[in-house]
């Protein structure tokens, strides 16, 4: 029985070729985008799983709130350490940068070549108890409890020294000589993690101020996670920093979804992406099933008789449901095929889209998931078809008379809005969010971006020793080099450091400020638009950061936003105020218009230049070249900086290819958008199909008759249109709100954006009401040419 039902199938779905090809398309395309999100989907829920006890670890992190500012992802670990004192702690692992310490720690030589370390990190030497390491040669443990000891990757090991026998083999640095002590796995794509080379050090107390260790705690129970944060934070606040700060704890599970921060060791995931994503290929996985049901009804008519004869002849309906489902399976299949090959073709542009780097194997358990996939979709769309065609009445059947019920007809109409009702929202997304998007990069940060050069990572002592740097004076040197000074802050990235300084009123401000170390000669070299006062001049000898006995001066340049904060109601007014933090007195000698710090997204302008100093436990430069030079300046900056530092590859960035970087993110998400609309309108289209065809059917005798008093094939046209048209501007009428809320949602995540333009929604309509009056009107022209004869021989 089964072999019949099956070659049945196959007769009927070569008889009826366009039906069988559009719900294959349908259903490939909503399977096929399905899957690939479910694949990415399940890719991020995975981060980290795999370390040892992932639920009980959880990462200490600082919130500075109280002051305005958000949460950082890393604490100071010294301080931290009186945590394990507490019983609801088992063990304490931390991870931190070298170059936060010392750069020259990651610049080593082999003989005659010289290189710089790849992500070398200090960790304490109960690592394995966090992450699973497969160590490859040597004992980790080991190489981290003592000092000049080196952990690699296999992949860093490979390029250092081309083989992994490597352990016992020494590399010269700075201060001495480096043994490898370990050889480890390179971590997996699906961690936060992010490590090549690993060292101990003894060097974490020696600023118990800074903030800049990844800590994690591993806990003998996950209850009460908030009183054990107010614990730790009592334990970690040192005396005014109880009003100013507080400890998070975070799972490690939470890490990659939940935190974006721009100082993690890797970018993290984005939630909220993946959930739109996620409702997005729900939605039109249902509409392939709706549009799936639509056109097995709507091909119903086609199938009477034959169903008639069958139950004429004494086929049960149980036997003629199995005949259908058999006919489904058979699309099932195909669907699959199809799927499969448009996963393989599409996966390397949706790795772009999502910046990840996924795989597909047919014979694994994707294989066995979208196999899966396929057919529960299938089955659970082709029910309800099968049911509705074996309960056809076969005594109307055979007389000529159509037994097709129109009560599920509003229904399928309903479920056709909500094709429209999303394919408008989408429309209006697809258009809107380019706009702002383009919007932003018209945009003026307050500073220049272009044509300049951002090198961080150098000695602190090399640049920022005096108002006068050897180094600086080499780079000046350089042809094709404009200007050049230290800059701590990469302002297309994020703030540093801030201070809420005591104010010229005399009180503590309310905000916290950001302190950005620069040069002489800030104003000019970072392109800012100076509206009062003056720029750092080295005719100025008391604007660079002094110290004579406890007293410590500096001139400073505040932003138009300090202004207003230190109540003045002219920039003009400030000139000459002074501010205090601590034993540092800093006087205002220039105002400039606010500036942008970092994305769009973010609201640091509140900002104050400082001369000479800076928190960071790194310097940094900032180099505006000749456009049309900056190969040779770049290879000139390589040799110099190897020769007078003995800095190897450097990672010399392009400071307005960092500030287009912010908008990688939005732009990711906005293709997603207008994927997910074009993927719509080509459902709704099939949508609109199998609901025109099924209205044809059900008045093809209207037709005829309409065609016999003399009615033109237009008019017939447009009255078959004219339903549609009606479900279109119902759905619009729902859409606009829906889209007007959603769109204005995610553009008040902006510190400035666009309006909402009417003619956006107006051309959204045109293109959903003009497709399908198109696609209508083309299966109405046929219905239209058919001769009346054929259709009421039987009357």
């Amino acid at each position: 029985m089964l072999i019949v039902n099956l070659s049945t199938a196959l007769r009927v779905a070569k008889k009826q070729k366009l039906h069988f090809a559009l719900n294959v398309l349908g259903f490939s395309l909503g399977v096929s985008a399905a899957f690939l999100i479910l694949l990415y989907t399940l890719h991020e829920l995975s981060f980290d799983r795999f370390q040892p006890n992932a639920e009980q670890v959880y990462r200490a992190e600082v919130d500075f709130s109280p002051l305005g500012l958000g949460t950082i992802p890393t604490v100071n670990y010294p301080r931290l350490l009186k945590a394990k004192d507490l019983a609801q702690v088992d063990d304490i692992f931390a991870l931190f940068r070298a170059k936060n310490y010392d750069p020259a720690l990651g610049y080593v030589r082999s003989g005659e070549s010289s290189f710089q370390l790849h992500n070398l990190y200090v960790a304490s030497s109960n690592i394995m108890s966090f992450i699973d390491l497969k160590v490859l040669g040597g004992d980790i443990e080991q190489a981290l409890s003592k000092p000049e000891q080196l952990a690699l990757s296999r992949t860093e090991a490979t390029r250092l020294f081309g083989h992994l026998d490597v352990v016992g083999q020494r590399l010269d640095y700075k201060d001495g000589v480096y043994t490898v002590a370990a050889v480890f796995e390179d971590l997996p794509p699906n961690t936060h993690f992010a490590f090549d080379s690993l060292i101990y050090t003894n060097k974490t107390s020696e600023n118990l101020n800074m903030h800049m260790h990844y800590v994690y705690l591993r806990l003998n129970s996950t209850n009460d996670i908030e009183a054990l944060e107010q614990a730790v934070t009592d334990l970690f606040v040192v005396g005014p920093e109880k009003d100013m700060l507080s400890i998070n704890l975070t799972s490690l599970l939470d890490l990659h979804l939940y935190h974006d921060e721009l100082s993690e060791m890797r970018a993290g995931g984005n939630v909220q992406a993946i959930i739109v994503s996620v409702i997005l290929s729900f939605a039109l996985l249902s509409v392939a099933a709706i549009n799936f049901i639509n056109l097995s009804i709507a091909q119903s008519g086609s199938r009477i008789k034959e169903v008639g004869i069958r139950k004429s002849l004494g086929a049960s309906r149980a036997q003629l449901f199995c005949q259908f489902i058999c006919e489904f399976l058979i699309i099932a299949l195909v669907t699959l095929v199809v799927s499969a090959a448009m996963i393989e073709l599409s996966l390397p542009r949706f790795n772009h889209l999502v910046d990840r780097t996924l795989n597909f194997t047919f014979f694994s358990w994707q294989g066995g998931l979208l196999v899966a996939l396929s057919l529960i979709v299938s089955l659970l769309a082709g029910i309800y078809p099968a049911l509705y065609l074996s309960k056809l009445n076969p005594k109307l059947m055979l007389s000529g008379q159509s037994s097709i019920s129109g009560g599920a007809l509003w229904l399928r109409k309903i479920l056709l809005m909500s094709q429209f009702i999303v394919a408008t929202a989408l429309i209006v997304g697809a258009i809107t969010l380019p706009r702002q998007l383009s919007f932003l990069q018209t945009l003026s940060p307050g500073y220049n971006v272009e044509n300049r050069l951002y090198i961080r990572e150098l000695p602190k002592d090399a640049i920022l020793a005096g108002p006068h740097s050897q180094v600086l004076d080499a780079v000046r040197n350089i042809d094709g080099v404009k200007q050049v000074g230290p800059l701590d802050t990469d302002l297309t990235h994020d703030i540093q450091y801030s201070f809420t300084p005591i104010l010229p009123n005399g009180e503590e401000s309310a905000e916290a400020i950001a302190g950005i170390g620069v040069g002489f000669n800030a104003v000019s070299q970072l392109g800012l638009e100076l509206i009062a006062g003056r720029d750092f001049s080295p005719e100025y000898a008391s604007d660079w950061y002094t110290r004579r006995g406890d007293e410590r001066t500096i001139s400073i340049i505040v932003t138009e936003s300090v202004t207003k904060l230190a109540g003045f109601a002219s920039p003009q007014h400030i000139i000459g105020e002074t501010m205090r933090r601590g034993s540092l007195t800093m006087t205002v000698v220039g105002v400039v218009k606010d500036i942008q710090i970092g994305g769009a997204k973010r609201n640091n302008s509140v900002a104050m230049l400082l001369p000479g100093y800076s928190l960071v436990p790194t310097a940094a430069i900032l180099i505006e070249i000749d456009k049309s030079k900056q190969q040779y300046v770049t290879q000139q900056l390589t040799q110099l900086l190897a020769s007078r530092l003995g800095i190897y590859e450097p990672n010399i960035e392009d400071l307005g290819a960092n500030f287009s970087a912010n908008f990688n993110e939005d732009a990711r998400f906005i293709q997603i958008v207008q994927t997910f609309s074009l993927l719509t309108l080509c459902l709704a289209i099939l949508g609109v199909i199998g609901l025109t065809s099924f209205t044809v059917l059900k008045r093809q005798k209207e037709v005829a008759v309409r065609k016999v008093l003399g009615a033109s094939r237009l008019s017939i046209v447009n009255m078959l249109a004219r339903d549609f048209l009606v479900l279109v501007i119902l759905s619009i009428a729902i859409a606009y709100p829906l889209a007007y809320w959603l769109v204005g949602e995610w553009l008040a995540n902006f510190n400035d954006r666009i309006e909402q333009a009417v003619w956006v929604y107006g051309v959204a309509a045109l293109v959903v009401a003009g497709i399908t009056w198109l696609t209508v009107a083309i299966l109405a022209f046929k219905a239209a040419s058919t001769r009346p004869s054929l259709i009421l021989r039987y009357e």
